[in-house]
């Protein structure tokens, strides 16, 4: 529907409702909800963890961060220690906004409520450090070595901010005291409508087709949908909204995908969730911008990505799990029917980290979550796709020990949102392990986000990856690095995915590079990934490497032969020399993880070449039978 909806007809809707009773976020305003999720016995030790940080605030109020710690990011490129100390401040808010509504009868939480939300109108800025000036075309340089600050922009964090507290004066304003009410108003309407409404200057994020624009413009929506009462002015206000969720939702394919993988999947799509609810809700249902087919390709994609024991196709800047919320895959179930909900072990639990999603977590989850999960061990099954737009391939079996094996690969271009340099690059998944793996997500800091840094790194240059190095050549970085998709299909016995890498290196002596995956999952047989490269050279070349990055430690067990857990490796034995190097990464979301990088020296080098590789799937009796 967003794509065909004109503004003419949202400022109808909006003005033939404005004096309609309609109830926003209805679900909030029960009491009769609330009362039900607080003696709700699986969330007993959430209220009572959260009643326990509300008095501890109550006796201690956390300090707002100072000067220095801001200033932290461009002075060494730090970002999570200010955020740290701001997310501890801000907490306040999410925890006594959780308690307010479900204990009316202790006065100390409106107040701590109301010292909370005091508190962070107090603060500067609600744009973070790392956000700052990010309209400048030389960001992150000539920012902080200037002696004027930029100029306020609207970031993820002050859109969040913007949003959780007009839905919260919205629902306990009568409870507040009204010099905070107001203060909530003005605040919003300096840092948020007046930067974004009055000025015409495009924020950076509206020129993109990340989360940002997801989060950002929802959010900033969701806020005028709650304090401006002008219908008139209302529509204007989300007319513009509207287009930046349109540019938004360009960014996935037409099967639903998009670049940025699972984890921010959820953090934008969930907000675009949010916003349009909102919305429907205001115009009484006249503007659902989720009844749209492509919307149910995108609440989709995850259930492709999700994968044994809380793992995820992890391509980009993704962490290797993800944790789902219950409501928000609930809430999609109504606009795609066959989304399943995830494994009761993947979901989500309530936190204090924000009242936008644990409140939704909460009120929108069914009152018993259950899994789909006999009809996903059903030996046999598979679920696949392959995201042509996006060039994404995935494929998840349950083998015949009922196992989940899973295989994923990608192509696309290398200056994706939160990219990796990692064109035809793989993932191979056993039964709760990516034994073929991808390293992930490094640290966010102000350096990681520079091209010249962020790809020296293994875990976003392409050395990094289970790709080729090309007569000692790595993958370069921007749009004019991209892969072609040159083949797929898929039958009753396996699925092909075929990519011209060709494209991907910019090496002088390479002709052309092809890349030829065939996932064998035939049912009632163990199954076995065949990976072809083909590989051609304008004349000599010095070297010719293949990597592969695994999560186990390799244990060669015969000639051509290496045993990676429940994954055999196969290669020709007399045409490469194996090295097998030990890494061990951090990332924002886990410390010293190891990694294994096979890296493959070809020892007969010659102006065309082909090799083949093969991944065997071995469980149980299996294993134990090709070991002996």
């Amino acid at each position: 529907m967003i794509n065909q909806l004109t503004l003419k007809q949202l400022k109808l809707a909006l003005e033939e409702t404005s004096h309609s009773t309609h109830k926003l976020y209805e679900e909030a305003g029960s009491s009769e909800h609330w009362q039900r999720i607080r003696e709700d016995p699986k969330y007993t030790a959430f209220w009572e963890q959260l009643k326990k940080g509300g008095e501890e605030r109550i006796k201690e109020q956390p300090l707002p961060p100072q000067f220095s710690e801001f200033i932290l990011f461009g002075t060494t490129g730090d970002r999570s220690f200010y955020q740290n100390k701001r997310d501890h401040l801000i907490a306040g808010i999410h925890t006594f906004s959780l308690l307010v509504m479900t204990d009316k009868q202790n006065p100390e939480w409106v107040a701590g409520l109301e010292n909370a939300i005091w508190s962070i109108c107090n603060e500067f800025t609600w744009v973070l450090p790392a956000h700052v000036g990010l309209y400048v075309n030389q960001y992150p340089h000539r920012i902080w070595d200037q002696p004027n600050m930029p100029r306020e922009t609207v970031d993820l964090a002050s859109a969040h901010i913007g949003f959780t507290l007009a839905e919260i004066i919205h629902f306990m304003g009568s409870r507040l005291h009204p010099w905070v009410v107001e203060r909530v108003k003005a605040e919003i309407e300096r840092r948020l409508f007046q930067v974004y409404f009055h000025d015409p200057v495009p924020q950076n994020w509206e020129l993109k087709t990340n989360n940002w624009p997801a989060v950002c413009a929802s959010s900033i929506g969701a806020a005028a949908i709650y304090m401006e009462q002008d219908s008139e002015k209302l529509s204007g206000m989300l007319w513009r909204v509207i287009n930046v969720l349109r540019g938004y939702l360009s960014g996935f394919d037409e099967q639903g995908a998009t670049p940025e993988g699972p984890a921010y999947w959820q953090y934008g799509f969930s907000h675009f969730v949010f916003f349009s609810e909102l919305l429907k809700e205001r115009t009484q249902g006249r503007i659902s911008l989720l009844a749209d087919s492509k919307i149910e390709q995108i609440s989709l994609f995850p259930q492709f990505c999700m994968l044994g024991d809380g793992k995820v196709v992890n391509f980009s800047d993704s962490p290797e799990q993800v944790k789902w919320n219950p409501g928000l895959i609930h809430r999609l179930q109504s606009y795609a029917p066959s989304l399943q909900m995830p494994e009761s072990s993947s979901l989500q639990q309530p936190t204090s980290n924000s009242w936008i999603e644990t409140s939704r977590l909460l009120l929108w989850s069914p009152e018993k979550t259950e899994p789909q999960e006999a009809e996903r061990h059903k030996s046999g099954s598979i679920e696949e796709q392959i995201f042509e737009g996006n060039q994404w391939a995935i494929s998840k079996v349950i083998d015949t020990e009922g196992h989940l094996v899973a295989f994923a690969a990608k192509g696309g271009y290398n200056e994706e949102p939160h990219n990796h340099n990692d064109l035809g690059h793989f993932i191979l998944h056993v039964d709760g392990q990516s034994v073929l793996a991808d390293m992930g997500l490094g640290i966010y800091t102000r350096q990681y986000f520079q091209p010249e840094y962020r790809y020296n790194q293994l875990n976003a240059g392409s050395h990094g990856h289970s790709v080729p190095i090309v007569d000692g050549c790595r993958q370069g970085f921007g749009k004019r690095y991209f892969a072609e998709l040159v083949e797929h299909y898929q039958t009753d016995k396996e699925m092909a995915f075929s990519l011209d890498l060709t494209q991907a290196y910019d090496c002088p002596s390479l002709q052309s590079l092809t890349r030829h995956f065939v996932w064998k999952r035939a049912e009632n047989e163990s199954p076995q990934l065949l990976i072809r490269d083909q590989v051609s050279f304008l004349g000599k070349t010095n070297s010719f490497h293949e990597v592969f990055i695994s999560i186990t430690e390799p244990v060669k067990t015969a000639p051509g032969q290496i045993m990676l857990n429940g994954v055999m490796f196969f290669y020709e034995e007399n045409d490469w020399g194996v090295e097998i190097e030990g890494v061990t990464l951090d990332s924002d979301t886990e410390k010293g993880k190891k990694f294994y990088r096979m890296i493959l020296h070809c020892n007969h080098l010659e102006r065309i070449m082909e090799m083949t590789f093969r991944f065997e799937i071995y469980k149980g009796a299996h294993l134990a039978a090709n070991l002996q």
